[in-house]
């Protein structure tokens, strides 16, 4: 077997409606697909897929994988999520590559909203 890419990444949602509201309305995010019937939302993150999987048991405590999104300004979109009362789990932090600050969807799963400090997003280019 051999791995080609990476098709989407996925969070379990509780509300469908909710959920794609605060990643098409609150981040921005193109939603591609939504489907009540299959419970189940796309949103293009540039270089890969965000999917929404509502209608399963969700836990206390969500624990599970993050998606980290890109941003062209870390301290602009931090003062964004709080105009728009995002749940924040983590201020903006400079990692000296990177600057990064975590924010919760309404279900709890973490987002990490993310800027390389050489201004790159997503995988490295072919030539450099």
């Amino acid at each position: 077997m051999k791995i080609r890419g990476t098709d989407f990444v996925m969070y379990l949602v509780s509300d469908l409606t909710r959920a794609a509201t605060f990643y098409r309305d609150v981040l921005g995010l193109p939603q591609e697909v939504y489907s009540e019937e299959w419970k189940w939302a796309e949103f293009d993150c540039g270089n890969i897929t965000l999917a929404l999987k509502a209608g399963e048991k969700l836990p206390e405590v969500i624990t599970g994988g993050r998606i980290a999104l890109a941003v062209d300004d870390i301290h602009a979109a931090h003062e964004e999520m709080k105009r728009r009362d995002v749940r924040i789990a983590s201020e903006p932090r400079d990692y000296t590559v990177c600057w990064a600050m975590q924010i919760l969807d309404p279900d709890g799963n973490l987002v990490i909203l993310h800027k390389r400090a050489d201004g790159t997003f997503g995988p490295e280019s072919p030539d450099g």
